[in-house]
């Protein structure tokens, strides 16, 4: 009875067995914040860290700093800021409603579904109209890709593009639908990718990334535009998901656009310092980032936390800047655990130790010690 009404679940465990043994060896040793420092230090491969007081941002930790990271829900901050720039400017009006079957037109069936009903949940709690802010904030918070994807092609994406240009971010590549980007990935979903077979994620690696991300912004674009096509998709995606193991997801990661953990605290630290374009949208963006700041856990070491959050296979990232109420001072960071092995990474988000580590770099002196201890020990 068990295994029938959790046939889907087991049928994944079964297809996936490589996959929930590799890394097995990490977990016994990382229970502890102490000992996954043991692992950061041990493990450059998979870590990236820049951590730094903006009043001083040549001591800090710069590990990993200048390593293509996958970027995922964290170019989310680049959705905000253009939103925020356009409201500024008056483009777009903030009180304006956003009608639940906009966003569902993006909807991706079992891929971070969870995260979309928790901001569908949040958006419908109390019945009244949705508005843009509303949606605005559910995406930051919730991570929902769905309204992610909305904005997208809502913002523009030359608009996008000339923030891209104005940021100046080097090592920063401008983010795509991604609707577009989980289509690409799975076979059989559309015919420029069934064509290819199933070694199209080889295949796109092997491709120009700009390329690449051209054609997962048309293939975005069709789950609006071609309502028949996007339809046999969403039915395909019910029954059978990406189609692909754990373990090629994980790997599917270098297919993301990616950023460097050096070049978004340097936008956060601009941003803290109001110089994303004005005071007025630098604040708006920080505010809506202080989502985090509700958490009564948080409230007890920091005056001030903003922060985005991203889990998918093998990824587990953020970008955060708060101040401690222990010593005032303010911190920028970007923790980036890339492309981890599949068991271990399915025991950190578990247990949601990215984000309690995170957050204690920044408060917790013995922490951030023992991180710099641990990578000069062992690089």
């Amino acid at each position: 009875m068990v295994i029938g009404l959790n046939f889907s679940a087991f049928k994944s465990l079964f297809a996936n067995a490589d996959g929930m043994a590799d890394g097995a060896e990490y977990i016994e040793n990382t229970y502890s914040l102490k000992t996954l420092a043991e692992f950061i230090g041990e493990k450059p491969e998979f870590v990236s860290i820049v951590s730094y007081n903006v009043n001083d941002p040549d001591s800090g930790i710069f590990y990993g700093a200048d390593i293509p990271r996958t970027m995922g829900a964290i170019g989310n901050i680049f959705l905000l800021i253009e939103y925020e720039r356009q409201v500024a400017e008056g483009l777009l009006n903030p009180i304006d409603l956003v009608g639940l079957k906009e966003i569902e037109k993006y909807l991706l069936p079992q891929v971070n579904q969870n995260a979309h009903e928790g901001a569908m949940a949040y958006l419908t709690e109390d019945e009244s109209p949705i508005t843009n802010d509303e949606a605005m904030r559910a995406m930051i918070q919730f991570n929902s890709l769905a309204i992610a994807d909305y904005f997208w092609f809502k913002l523009g994406e030359d608009s996008i593009q000339s923030l891209m240009d104005t940021l100046a971010l080097p090592n920063t590549e401008m983010p795509v639908p991604f609707s577009g980007i989980y289509t690409v990935l799975a076979p059989n979903l559309t015919p420029a990718v069934s064509e290819i077979g199933e070694e199209n994620i080889q295949y796109f690696l092997n491709d120009d990334r700009d390329s690449v991300f051209a054609l997962m912004a048309e293939i975005g674009s069709e789950f609006v535009d071609v309502a028949q096509l996007n339809a046999w998709r969403l039915e395909t995606m019910e029954d059978q998901r990406l189609n692909i193991s754990f373990i090629e997801e994980r790997d599917a990661l270098a297919l993301f656009p990616q950023t460097t953990a050096r070049d978004i605290t340097d936008l956060l630290a601009r941003l803290w310092k109001n110089e994303i374009y004005s005071e007025q949208v630098s604040e708006a963006v920080k505010e809506k980032l202080g989502w985090a700041y509700e958490s009564e856990n948080l409230q007890r070491s920091f005056s001030e936390y903003g922060a985005i959050y991203d889990a998918r296979m093998g990824m587990l990232s953020g970008i955060d800047f708060g101040t401690s109420i222990y010593d005032d001072h303010t911190s920028v960071q970007a923790v980036f655990f890339d492309k981890l092995p599949v068991a271990f990474w399915l025991h950190m988000s578990a247990n949601h130790m990215q984000e309690d580590y995170q957050q204690r770099l920044i408060w917790d002196p013995a922490l951030y010690e023992t991180t710099i201890e641990q990578i000069e020990l062992n690089n």
